[in-house]
């Protein structure tokens, strides 16, 4: 398995290879994620390429992606923020300057042999921020997967089934 790391330019042409993915590993429960909300799901993507140090992880064999994984800094304005910021109320400062860590998904085929694992740490090594942040489904195999490397839960959203998750990073600096 090789993993390269695509900043923008370089992951943008592939968001079909990269959807396919996305797709596949989140058409299970509890996401079951139905086709027709491709163009969104896609639309999404191609917005993210535009955020401040966008970077994508990718797993390949032979020339295939197993998975992929990619984040990007967090800051006030973005939606994801301004709602985690209403959840977390006073501690909203823990937001400030984070790394988000947006998605991850790893094909079907290739789930529970190392490769989540390789684009996660992947995914972090350099990033300069004192904490990574997400949001994942409360009931999704994935949160065992996080608690396994060290991410904390901070709260959960108001009126959706998910948690927000930090991670605080080594100093990358």
């Amino acid at each position: 398995m090789r993993l390269l790391t695509l900043g923008p330019g370089d992951a943008g042409p592939r968001a079909r290879d990269w959807m396919d993915i996305w797709f596949a590993a989140f058409a299970a429960p509890p996401y079951h994620v139905e086709p027709s909300a491709r163009p969104l799901i896609e639309a999404a993507f191609l917005a993210h390429l535009e955020e401040p140090g966008f970077r994508l992880v990718v797993a390949e064999e032979a020339g295939r992606a197993l998975g992929f994984a990619y984040g990007f800094y967090r800051r006030p304005g973005q939606s994801w923020v301004e709602e985690v910021a209403r959840a977390l109320g006073p501690r909203a400062g823990l937001l400030e300057g984070a790394f988000g860590f947006v998605e991850i998904a790893v094909h079907p085929d290739y789930q529970r042999k190392g490769v989540g694992s390789a684009l996660h740490d992947a995914l972090l090594e350099g990033v300069r921020a004192p904490r990574a942040v997400l949001t994942v489904h409360e009931k999704a195999p994935a949160l065992g997967f996080y608690l396994r490397r060290g991410w904390r839960p901070l709260e959960a959203l108001v009126g959706a089934p998910y948690l927000v998750l930090a991670k605080a990073l080594q100093d990358q600096g």
